[in-house]
Parts: C-alpha cells; structure tokens; sequence
C-alpha cells in the first residue's frame, strides 16, 4: 500500500543570493531524499525576481525535482519585512499532507521524512541560540496578553552562550509543520500569517524586526493550540562562530551555516561541494566551478589572514 503521507520541503529563493545560496540546499535535499517519492521540494521567488533567474538556477532546479513557485505579493506589514517572505510561502498549498521550511543557507545531510508522522496538531523546531528578543521575559509578558494569553509554564534551553532556560523561543531557519486545515478552515501558515499581521501593526512594543516570525512563532502555536516537538540542534545547528570545527556533530541532520566561511570550515563541507558538482548539469559546471573557486579562495584568504 503507498503510504498517503508526503511531505514538502520549501524556500525562499528570492534575488540573487538566496539564489545562490539554493543550489546547494536543493542539491544536498536531494541527496538525502533520493529514492523517497513521498518528498518533493519547492522554491520561491517574488514575480520580479523570478523573472531575472539565471539559468544555472533553473538547470539544478530540474535536475533536483524543484518546483519554483512564484510569492504572493507581500500583505501590509507594519513596514518593510522581508523576512516575512517565509510566511507567505508556508501559506500556499503545495499539496502535501506536511511542510517543512527551510532557511536557503543550510545544507542537509540526512532525510527529514520523520516529520511527516508530525501529529496533525504537532509544530517542530529548535531553540534559538540566545534571546536575541524579550529581555528578561517582560515584553514576551505583554506580547502573549496582546492575544489574551498568558506566558507558558514551560521552558526550553536555548542551544549557544550559557543555554538558559528560557520561554518557547525557536529558530525559525527550521519549521515543521502539518498542513491539516482546523475547525476554522486555515492551515498553519495562515495562522502564522494572521498572529505576525496582527502583532506587527496593533502590539505597540520594541524591536520587532528582524525577529518578528521568531517572536509569533510561539505565539501562533499557543493562540491556535499547537503542541511543540522541540527538537535538537542537531536539526538546525548553528556553524556560526563555533571554537573547533572538528567537533561539527557528524550525525548533524540541518547546518545552518549563516556564512559560507563557517560551512567551509566544517567537515562536512567537501562532500557537500562534491555533491553539488556531481549534480549540477554539464552545461553549467564551469560556471559553478568558477564559483566555488571564487568563494574557497576567498575564504582560504581570510583564514590565512586571520591566523597572522
């Protein structure tokens, strides 16, 4: 019997460098997911920019199953948002019976098929690193009361510095979500959309962006009952700033490198590239080796002066 579930896993691809940085998570999602039909990917990009995209980018798009989607044009954010552009993709129907979002700067080393036994109440994601937002709890107080809810009894540790335990605050480089519609008739995504809308223009409260999706992240969960499976760094961990990358945890499932010089130094990074070359169409793999050789160049430079 074919198992009814399926999943998509989807991005934003939107200008030229998330353009860039997708060729390597489209590639490496790929990899992990070869042979398992119930998995597809999805990219987005705004009308405009989708217009300009190279063809190098279309090349491994086929190649890896993606199916590019054009972006729904922004709602009126409180002002410019663009971070905001994760929302509205994860509001489009792509046809699966769950998602996850990811990041364009992250690279996958191991299937994510698991998130497809999400229950149909049931988000996932990891802690932030540090919090980057809320203080010592005061506005995450003013925040939950804005919808008429208090702040949750339960606490998770943030993954970077001292790892305090801290109220749900998750990195949304990574969600995971099922799209089954509630008694309301929505989805996740447009419960996620209505509570970022809402707080952006009617919670009168500092520094909103750029953490805005990570601010209403939990807030949609609580306000629409959501359960969370926290789920550990090994599924978003974070390369960035890191003392020894020869402790890269082999069994890391997500890197969420943030910067091209992180990923390079980690262990992991020949057999991405590898993977990368091996999977990029003849036709345009001088024009990808060009530009690994521009990046490793550059990123051999900045260590070496780095070192002196």
């Amino acid at each position: 019997m074919n198992d009814p579930k399926s999943l998509a896993l989807f991005y934003v691809a939107d200008g030229y460098r998330l353009e860039k940085q997708s060729w390597l998570l489209a590639a490496s999602l790929m990899a992990a997911h070869k042979g398992d039909d119930r998995v597809k990917q999805f990219a987005y990009a705004s009308a405009e920019n989708r217009a300009e995209m190279r063809d190098i980018t279309h090349a491994i798009y086929e190649v890896c199953g993606v199916e590019l989607r054009t972006l729904a044009k922004p709602p009126k954010w409180k002002g410019p948002y663009p971070h905001g552009n994760k929302i509205i993709a994860a509001c489009d129907d792509r046809g699966a019976t769950h998602s996850v979002f990811l990041d364009t700067d992250m690279a996958c080393t191991g299937s994510l098929a698991e998130f497809m036994d999400l229950a149909p109440d049931t988000c996932a994601a990891a802690p932030e690193g540090r919090p980057t937002w809320g203080g010592k709890n005061a506005r995450w107080t003013r925040a939950y009361a804005h919808f008429g809810m208090e702040v949750p009894k339960e606490r998770v540790k943030l993954l970077r510095g001292a790892k305090l335990e801290y109220v749900p605050y998750f990195n949304a480089g990574l969600v995971a979500f099922p799209e089954a519609r509630h008694e309301d008739g929505r989805r996740f995504g447009e419960h996620w959309l209505d509570t970022a809308l809402d707080f952006d223009r009617n919670c009168s409260i500092a520094n909103k962006r750029p953490w805005l999706d990570q601010i209403t992240l939990p807030l949609t969960m609580k306000r629409f009952g959501y359960k969370t499976r926290v789920l550990s760094e090994l599924y978003n961990y974070s390369l960035s700033h890191r003392m020894d990358y020869t402790k890269t945890p082999s069994d890391a499932v997500i890197l969420h490198y943030h910067r091209m010089r992180f990923l390079f130094q980690s262990p992991q990074w020949p057999a991405l590239r590898d993977n990368l070359i091996d999977t990029m169409p003849s036709k345009h793999r001088d024009e990808l080796d060009v530009h690994i050789k521009d990046i490793e160049t550059s990123l051999e430079a900045d260590a070496s002066s780095a070192s002196t």
